[in-house]
C-alpha cells in the first residue's frame, strides 16, 4: 500500500473517533443520564481518540493530510454545537493553531534523535494539544443548558451542610434560648409575635404550623446568601466552567501517560503487520568548536 492512502487512512480514522468525541460530549452536557457502562466507553473513546492523534502528528508527514484531517474533525464540531458561533470559533481557531504546534513540536523532537524515544517524543506535543482540547471543552460545558440555567438560580444550601458548619456554635446558642426549648423546637416556641412579624415583613419567611427553629434559620442563612451573591450569579457557570477545566487538566496528567504508552503499543503492532517501519536516515548534526 502507498505512504499517502496510509496517511489518508490514518486521517480518517482522526475524523472519525474525534466526530464521535464531539458526539460523547454533547451527550455529557445536554442530554445526560449516562450509565456507569456510558462512561466507561465515553472513556475509551477518548482513549482511541489521543491515540490516533499521536500516531496521525507523529506518522503523517504530508502536511496537507495532516491538518486536513485536523481541520476536518474541528469543523464536525459544528455539528453538535451551533450556538454561541464566535466563541466557538475562537477556540476551535486555537485547537487548530495548538494542534498544529504540537505537530511541529512532536516532528522536530524526532528529527533530533538518533535513538528514538517515543515518550519523549509525545510529551513534546501531546500535552499542548490536550490543553486546547480541554478548553474548548469548558467553553461546552459554560454555554451548555444545565449550567446557563444556574443563572438567576436561587442559591441553597443542604441542611446536612449547614448542620456541620453550625455544630460547634449549638452549645453558644443553646444558652440564649429558654430552658427546654433547643433549635429542633416548634420556631413558635422559640420566637415571639413581634419576631415572627419582622421575618415575614423583611425576609418573606412565613412561620408555618410544625416548622422548627432550626428549619427558619437554615431559610435565613440561604436569604442572605442570595441577597448577597445576587448581583454576582452569573460568575457562577464561569467559576464552574473554570473549575472544570482545572480537574480535567489534573486528570489529563494520567491520560497523557496513559495515551501515550498505548500509542507505542500500537505502532508495534502497525509495524509488525507492516503499516509503519523503521527507516535509519543519516542526519547532520550541528555542533561547534575552534
Amino acid at each position: 500500500m502507498q505512504k499517502t492512502y496510509k496517511e489518508i487512512i490514518l486521517g480518517i480514522a482522526v475524523v472519525l473517533l474525534g466526530v464521535f468525541s464531539w458526539w460523547f460530549i454533547k451527550y455529557v452536557f445536554y442530554i445526560g443520564g449516562l450509565t456507569v457502562s456510558c462512561w466507561i466507553w465515553g472513556g475509551i473513546l477518548f482513549v482511541l481518540f489521543g491515540i490516533a492523534i499521536c500516531l496521525a502528528m507523529l506518522l503523517i508527514k504530508n502536511k496537507t493530510v495532516l491538518l486536513g484531517s485536523v481541520g476536518l474533525w474541528i469543523l464536525s464540531f459544528f455539528i453538535f454545537f451551533n450556538k454561541e458561533l464566535f466563541y466557538y470559533l475562537i477556540v476551535l481557531i486555537f485547537l487548530f493553531l495548538m494542534s498544529w504546534a504540537a505537530s511541529r513540536k512532536i516532528k522536530k523532537e524526532e528529527e533530533i534523535q538518533v535513538n528514538l524515544n517515543f515518550w519523549r517524543i509525545w510529551k513534546r506535543g501531546f500535552p499542548i494539544f490536550i490543553t486546547a482540547l480541554i478548553l474548548v471543552v469548558s467553553m461546552v460545558y459554560y454555554f451548555s443548558p444545565g449550567l446557563m440555567n444556574k443563572q438567576g438560580a436561587k442559591i441553597s444550601i443542604p441542611g446536612k451542610y449547614l448542620d456541620a458548619v453550625l455544630s460547634p456554635l449549638e452549645g453558644l446558642i443553646q444558652e440564649r434560648l429558654p430552658d427546654g426549648i433547643s433549635l429542633d423546637s416548634d420556631a413558635n416556641k422559640i420566637l415571639l409575635p413581634d419576631q415572627k412579624k419582622e421575618l415575614e415583613t423583611k425576609f418573606g419567611i412565613k412561620i408555618e404550623e410544625g416548622d422548627t427553629g432550626r428549619k427558619v434559620l437554615y431559610t435565613i442563612i440561604d436569604y442572605q446568601l442570595n441577597n448577597v451573591t445576587g448581583a454576582y450569579q452569573y460568575l457562577i457557570p464561569l467559576g464552574l466552567a473554570i473549575g472544570l477545566f482545572i480537574t480535567l487538566k489534573i486528570v489529563s496528567i494520567l491520560y497523557v501517560a496513559m495515551v501515550i504508552m498505548l500509542s507505542w503499543l500500537m505502532l508495534k503492532l502497525l509495524i509488525i503487520f507492516k503499516f509503519a517501519k523503521f527507516e535509519k536516515v543519516q542526519k547532520e548534526v550541528e555542533t561547534v568548536t575552534i
